[in-house]
């Protein structure tokens, strides 16, 4: 792929983004967002988070 080719391509994209309206764009990102480590690991890190926030706030608490 030529460096005109690849220009074209990152052109066309971004036109094609440009042309939606901003509350289409702003729902699309707020689809779109998802952790590093939920997309690589799934339920694992969440559900590992939960029981270690839960763990230390018994140890606060007594």
């Amino acid at each position: 792929m030529s460096s005109n080719d690849y220009l074209k391509f990152l052109v066309s994209r971004m036109v094609s983004y440009l042309d939606l309206p901003p509350e289409v764009r702003r729902e699309e990102r707020r689809n779109r967002k998802q952790s590093w480590s939920y997309h690589w690991f799934g339920m694992l890190p969440f559900s590992l988070k939960l029981f270690i926030n839960k763990q230390k706030g018994r140890l606060r608490s007594g």
